[in-house]
């Protein structure tokens, strides 16, 4: 049997542990992502996005874009760069080229600013479609990209880069 100095050295110790893992950041399940308002408007965003892209909606995605939207394809070809003012036209374009489309996203980190206004979120994709005028055979892409969100006036994520 313990002795009582045995036991609450115990109890000490417990409450010790108990304190460390009460002062960690809340983490959304299954990942190492902090919980709270911001990020989970910025992971909804994210669905919402992964959503219109499979449907091939490109007025969809045109709303989640803010004004300030512009993004070089990670190339140094202007050929497929894209800036707001061009997205309702390209993306049905773009879209209306390929079927079958499935989006797989997992969002591997986010980071907010310290005032809040904006957010960088790093992910990984794996974009599976058809494109019928070259091939029959379904396509496959994965890669790790960077988004860039800006929050607007009526304090919703917009996408400012990297879809």
């Amino acid at each position: 049997m313990p002795s009582l100095r045995t036991s609450a050295t115990l109890a000490l110790a417990a409450a010790w542990l108990l304190g460390l893992t009460g002062c960690a950041p809340k983490k959304i399940p299954g990942t190492e992502i902090d919980d709270n308002d911001d990020t989970r408007a910025v992971m909804a965003l994210f669905q919402e996005y992964r959503r219109a892209v499979e449907a091939r909606d490109a007025q969809a995605v045109v709303r989640l874009c803010d004004e300030s939207f512009s993004d070089d394809a990670g190339s140094a070809s202007p050929e497929d760069d894209l800036v707001f003012a061009s997205l309702s036209e390209e993306l049905p374009a773009r879209f209306s080229r390929v079927q079958d489309v499935r989006l797989e996203m997992a969002i591997r980190k986010i980071e907010i600013s310290e005032d809040a206004s904006a957010a960088r979120v790093t992910y990984s994709y794996t974009l599976t479609f058809r494109m019928p005028k070259y091939s029959s055979r379904g396509q496959s892409e994965t890669d790790l990209k960077q988004m860039t969100l800006k929050r607007g006036p009526d304090k919703m994520w917009k996408i400012t880069s990297g879809i």
